[in-house]
């Protein structure tokens, strides 16, 4: 069973706060440790604000992909993705 788009979310911040640390992101978007920890396990909320700026911090964009179907990937592979495909066209690549 594939997991839910929620799921998927949820993955993808627990995996690039795991990289980056609690500590480090809960610093950098003006809240204590606990609070994050908090939010993450469910028990606490956070602001939307601090909600887009924890998102900011790790990284993390919304992006539409062309098909009309919402996805979630780096900023930074978005880019490199866009480059190879630029690339590839110029060339005369098919796939």
């Amino acid at each position: 069973m594939e997991p839910s788009p929620s799921q998927k979310m949820q993955s993808l911040i627990l995996r690039a706060l795991a990289q980056k640390g609690q500590r480090k992101a809960a610093e950098a978007i003006g809240i204590h440790e606990s609070a994050l920890s908090r939010f993450v396990a469910g028990d606490g909320g956070l602001k939307f604000e601090q909600i887009c700026d924890l998102f900011s911090y790790l990284d993390i964009h919304p992006e539409y992909l062309g098909d009309g179907e919402r996805t979630t990937i780096k900023a930074e592979n978005l880019r490199a993705l866009r480059i190879l495909a630029r690339a590839a066209m110029e060339e005369g690549v098919s796939l």
